[in-house]
């Protein structure tokens, strides 16, 4: 059974560092990224927060009224506000005293600070109870995972509920030994609750590992008792933490808890390429969260966290099979693999409104990193290699050697991060062939600024396809496309059509064939030789445009 040890100042510096070195390595890259669909929204949400919070500096009296708070929190309340929140002050620090580069990394340095600190967490957790080989091993497994690296640099709530979520699960870990934990817990919880809906399932992950501890104390007949104080703080300071830091359930609070929770469990559902079928609605195939993170993350990362897994099976023993006078510890491993199993299975019940891939279970992939760390201190325990002054095989070169694939496949995906298949899934062709989704939310829109820069020197117009209009606008306020190249409201109006290669946008193929006469795109971009966007050119306005001299 795995033994907890006290952190160092050496450990926290090492977190520290890791932290550090993954959001300047995030802010440098982000860039070259174009906004999403999702980021667009928030963007738009904490302009809003942010010009009504300056508003009410110079007329506090204001702030509380309820017209007034509907006004400015009343957008995008199917979410919660807190990283909306921060976001927004991010945003207005950078207005004050020009604190970026760019004005998209003001909004999306909130989500690349929790995306550090994610990290610096897995590798305090895992030095807690395992060699800091390991422990190292797993904060840049999980960093390294192409579509973490992806999601780490959007102003969405992905990112930020996963380090939450862990969060959460260390503090109640830590409580089971020291009751002061305990109202962490509940703020810690209450924090994830204001970040995503994601947060729901971790009170049932507790009290089925807190059973689960309990009877195997039982059956080893000790009589520790570990503490349940923990539950009541969840109880009471998530929803109070959720409602304090949500303006917008300040009024009919009841009702509009009840219309938030409906909204999530009765999710709009957006099309899913999985296979070669069209998923319009649910159920989708369960497989889908085991099979996509299969594709998505590294082969190497996956075998690792099954030898983990393998390595720990003594921890993960059932109740009913616990000796007498064993030690059972706080049953970590059984945690982990809770935290680890609950958001996929919760993505693969029939009923599961899924539709934005790997996100939606992107909370267990930290744990998925951590018994990959137990899976590097495995091998190399078992390497059974010697120099010839007989001294051990250099874990640490292991474990750097055994994090090559998944650095390789992240710095060739990006910034493509959400259309890169790893290749066991046959690399971003064979996704391709077997009839995967190629990418979601039009981010992609970002890699064709130069080109449409280039075609439209004295401006003109874009039909932007499922790229929205917000995205594009962050586009031109970072400098990336001028601004006197605006989005068309309709493909007749716009020089050029930018079809996204989805299944389910094979109709905008044929518009933009019966509009201007032609199937053949003026470009197309590509990605490992997958078409990912096409571009269509409107022949009567290059005419227009190019005059006599086309």
């Amino acid at each position: 059974m795995t033994s907890a040890r006290a952190l160092k100042r050496s450990d926290h510096l090492v977190g520290v560092l890791l932290c550090v070195g993954y959001v300047m390595l995030l802010a440098c890259t982000a860039t070259e990224l174009g906004m999403s669909r999702d980021d667009s929204f928030y963007v738009h949400a904490a302009k809003s927060y942010g010009s009504r919070m300056s508003e009410n500096v110079s007329a506090p009296s204001a702030a509380l009224e309820q017209r007034s708070i509907d006004r400015a929190w009343g957008y995008n309340w199917e979410h919660p506000a807190l990283m909306k929140i921060a976001f927004s002050w991010s945003w207005l620090a950078h207005r004050s005293i020009d604190l970026f580069p760019r004005e998209s990394l003001a909004f999306r340095f909130p989500g690349i600070l929790t995306a550090g600190l994610l990290l610096w967490l897995i590798y305090a957790w895992g030095a807690s109870v395992m060699p800091r080989v390991g422990a190292l091993f797993a904060a840049a497994a999980f960093a390294l995972m192409p579509r973490v690296f992806y999601h780490s640099h959007l102003a969405c709530f992905d990112i930020p509920i996963a380090f939450f979520f862990a969060l959460t699960a260390y503090a109640y870990w830590r409580s089971l030994g020291d009751r002061r934990w305990a109202p962490v817990v509940g703020l810690a919880f209450g924090l994830a609750m204001a970040t995503k809906h994601n947060s729901w399932m971790l009170p049932g992950i507790f009290l089925v590992h807190y059973a689960w501890l309990r009877r195997s104390e039982a059956r080893a007949g000790r009589n520790a008792r570990t503490s349940i104080a923990w539950l009541p703080w969840m109880l009471v300071l998530g929803p109070v933490t959720l409602i304090g830091t949500w303006p917008w359930l300040w009024s009919d609070t009841w009702n509009r808890l009840s219309a938030y929770a409906r909204f999530h469990l009765r999710h709009v559902h957006y099309t899913y390429e999985y296979f070669g079928v069209s998923y319009f609605e649910p159920p989708l195939p369960v497989s889908v969260p085991f099979v996509m993170t299969l594709f998505t993350v590294s082969l190497t990362v996956l075998a690792l966290a099954l030898i983990g897994l393998y390595h720990q099976r003594h921890g993960l023993r059932p109740p009913w099979r616990v000796e007498t006078g064993a030690r059972v510890g706080r049953s970590t491993d059984v945690l982990w693999l809770g935290c680890l199993l609950a958001p996929l299975l919760a993505i693969a019940l029939p009923t599961s409104p899924i539709f934005g891939g790997t996100k939606h279970w992107i909370t267990a992939y930290p744990f998925l990193a951590l018994f990959a760390g137990w899976g590097v201190v495995a091998v190399s325990e078992r390497a059974e290699l010697a120099f010839t002054t007989r001294r051990r095989w250099p874990t640490w070169g292991l474990a750097a050697f055994l994090l090559v694939p998944g650095a390789v496949q992240t710095a060739h995906s990006h910034p493509f991060g959400l259309s890169h298949y790893v290749p066991s899934a046959g690399g971003v062709p064979g996704a391709a062939d077997l009839g995967m989704n190629r990418q979601f939310w039009g981010f992609t829109t970002g890699s064709l600024a130069p080109w449409l820069t280039e075609r439209l020197p004295d401006g003109g117009s874009v039909w932007l396809g499922d790229t929205t209009p917000g995205a594009w606008a962050m586009l031109q306020a970072d400098g990336r496309v001028p601004r006197n190249i605006r989005a068309a409201r309709s493909m007749s109006d716009a020089d050029y059509v930018l079809v996204h290669h989805e299944a389910h946008f094979a109709e905008v193929d044929y518009q933009a064939w019966v509009a201007f006469g032609s199937v053949r795109p003026v470009h197309v971009l590509r990605f490992d030789g997958v078409p990912i966007v096409s571009v269509y050119e409107n022949p009567a306005r290059a005419a227009t445009r190019l005059g006599p001299h086309r």
